[in-house]
């Protein structure tokens, strides 16, 4: 009988903003806690035995500007589908665990969103390459979860038909009732910081003016 002891943790880098799998062996994890660090360097926390079917994971958050501690039960890795790990607080998707080959897919369907998303926008008139590709695809994420959970929407009262545009380094959300509309600034850490501590995001009408 063989028994597998290697369970997959993929987090997100929150310095190169990639996805890095870590292949962690529960017989190491119950010698000492597991350092986690992304390929570029930076460190992506920890993970140790918490008890007898649980691990803490000790992961740093760019939003809250602390560390985590998230308790994983041992069945998570032993599931045929890959679970998400989230800041609660920001409600921030900071990585899954899981099948391995579940998770692969993922990271796959990830980069293919990312290199879709940047091919777009290296072709805006501008001419103007996209550095921050990850920063948009994000934030498109982030909008897409608010939206999910009814949080987007106008003023005017429409909930749900609110268009989303993407240009360089900004999304537009536009209401088709009224044709209010919002930009977010998609440039930067801190405008995904911004965007992931806000619960609904709210377009405002155009405002008329009335000539006599």
């Amino acid at each position: 009988m063989i028994i597998n002891a290697v369970s997959t943790l993929a987090l997100y880098c929150p310095r190169c903003g990639k996805i890095e799998l870590h292949n962690v062996s529960r017989f190491a994890i119950n010698n000492s806690a597991c350092q986690l660090a992304c390929s570029c360097g930076q460190s992506q926390g920890t993970i140790s035995v918490a008890g007898r079917r649980q691990y803490l994971l000790d992961i740093p958050c760019v939003v809250c500007e602390t560390n985590h501690l998230i308790f994983l039960d041992s069945n998570l890795f032993r599931q045929p589908k890959a679970s998400r790990i989230y800041c609660d607080q920001a409600n921030l998707e900071l990585g899954f665990v899981g099948n391995p080959e579940a998770i692969a897919a993922i990271v796959d369907k990830h980069k293919q969103e990312v290199a879709s998303l940047a091919s777009e926008l290296e072709g805006q008139p501008d001419g103007s390459g996209i550095e921050n590709s990850q920063i948009l695809l994000e934030i498109l994420n982030k909008i897409h979860d608010i939206a999910e959970q009814g949080g987007v929407y106008c003023s005017c009262g429409n909930s749900t038909d609110v268009e989303v545009d993407v240009l360089v380094d900004a999304v537009e959300l536009s209401c088709h009732q009224c044709e209010g509309r919002l930009l977010i600034s998609a440039k930067d850490e801190q405008d995904l910081a911004r965007l992931s501590a806000m619960g609904a995001i709210e377009l405002a009408p155009l405002r008329r003016t009335n000539r006599k």
